[in-house]
């Protein structure tokens, strides 16, 4: 034990309480920066037949939203429903998901008895539940609009109060048929008079790309568009921990983990998790986050970050004798918090500046600089890139900017200096 005071149970705890770089926040004491995204959907929640629709780019924080929004807003006498979608999730499998959560988990996992049956009727339409199926006890998917709205109707009636539905990662429906039927439903959730709403959310620049543009649904819907959390946001996560542990951290330090975090909470939360485990695990007693301690930080954050990130990059920049060529383009690309960029400028301003601290390396010259980007676009380097026309170039994946600034710093170069 390094911290003084605090027992490794206690330490763990505060870590477990607080740092959660693989599930999202549920309550709003640890939901930094959202204040004004929760009073405008506890605003819009009191409007009859609103319905909210969460969007922004990956990593920002709209499950975490969508998440303490139902803890918030859902009856203290119900369970809110949590319904994920996939790539071959289709609108009356969601539906039925939905229904199936009124099912206790035991009824619908174990295998039941054969030959028990039950049949009942909801708003006229028959619904039955079969518990002697080898399979499981389940409600039927709906076949139409109005056999979804019924069983909405019947989700809601099976408890006292307010219901909140959260339907995630609806990007990943691809199936224009399945947006529409979506839509339709979405535009007729207020004409069911229930206690229930649901928040939707998806990974865009806009709700029409993923419902389309219905216009009746768009009027059903508050958009809240989750934009990157600002340095002050994310220092508090920081500081929230080391307040609990009583230990101080410079500035600097507070100031490094936002821009290399470029906004995203996830590598705030992996960055101080190492960090503070270093720390605690040190050989001698301390109360301030060491030098060591910030890189143990980023090292960390480098071998736990998403799996997704880690193997774009690698098949981006692991080519041969020229990887460190590749590292160094990206990482002057990811040197500001602009999404698209001007390649004379990346060049000049950037990848210049960097290679003056890359003694070892020798400098492209800027043809050659430009014949990386291109590569970098291309499928044999992952597309890591996009380009935008007229020499303006961009990551595809904007959390990949965070994961290229880690990159860096763990070679001593320090991006993101427009980022505070």
């Amino acid at each position: 034990m390094s911290i003084q005071g605090v027992s490794e149970e206690q330490f763990k705890e505060i870590l477990r309480q607080n740092l959660t770089p693989s599930t999202s926040v549920k309550t709003p004491e640890r939901l930094y920066g959202r204040d004004k995204n929760l009073l405008t959907i506890s605003k819009s929640l009191n409007s009859p037949g609103r319905q909210i629709f969460i969007y922004g780019d990956r990593g920002v924080g709209k499950t975490s939203l969508a998440m303490t929004t139902a803890q918030l807003h859902t009856s203290a006498t119900r369970k809110m429903i949590y319904v994920i979608c996939e790539n071959e999730t289709t609108f009356s499998g969601v539906i039925q998901a939905i229904a199936n959560s009124t099912i206790r988990i035991e009824d619908r996992i174990e295998k039941p008895a054969a030959g028990q049956s039950a049949g009942f009727n909801i708003m006229g339409n028959g619904i039955n539940i079969n518990k002697g199926t080898p399979r499981t006890a389940s409600i039927a998917s709906p076949n139409t609009i109005n056999d979804a709205l019924d069983l909405i109707k019947y989700v809601a009636r099976k408890g006292v109060g307010k219901q909140i539905v959260v339907v995630d990662e609806m990007e990943r429906i691809r199936n224009t048929a399945e947006k529409e039927k979506f839509a339709e439903f979405i535009k007729n959730l207020a004409e069911i008079e229930e206690d229930i709403n649901f928040v939707f959310c998806g990974i865009a620049s806009d709700i029409n790309e993923i419902i389309g543009s219905h216009p009746s649904a768009g009027r059903i819907l508050e958009p809240i568009k989750l934009e990157r959390l600002n340095h002050t946001d994310l220092w508090q996560i920081i500081n929230g921990v080391a307040s609990k542990l009583q230990i101080s951290i410079e500035r600097e330090y507070l100031i490094r983990i936002s821009q290399i975090s470029d906004g995203f909470p996830h590598f705030v939360h992996l960055i101080g998790e190492s960090m503070f485990w270093s720390l605690f695990e040190s050989s001698e007693v301390c109360n301030s986050i060491r030098i060591d301690d910030f890189q143990s930080g980023i090292n960390g954050a480098l071998q736990r970050a998403e799996p997704t990130l880690r193997i774009q990059y690698d098949k981006a920049t692991k080519k041969t004798r020229l990887s460190e060529d590749y590292q160094e383009v990206l990482w002057a690309l990811a040197d500001t918090t602009s999404d698209t960029r001007q390649v004379s400028e990346v060049y000049e301003a950037s990848y210049r500046r960097i290679m003056k601290q890359r003694h070892h390396r020798s400098e492209l010259t800027r043809v050659q600089f430009n014949q990386r980007l291109l590569s970098l676009k291309s499928d044999g380097h992952g597309e890591i890139l996009t380009w935008f026309g007229s020499g303006w170039y961009g990551f595809r994946e904007k959390m990949m900017r965070g994961y290229a600034r880690l990159n860096a710093q763990k070679a001593g170069i320090e991006l993101g200096r427009d980022a505070v």
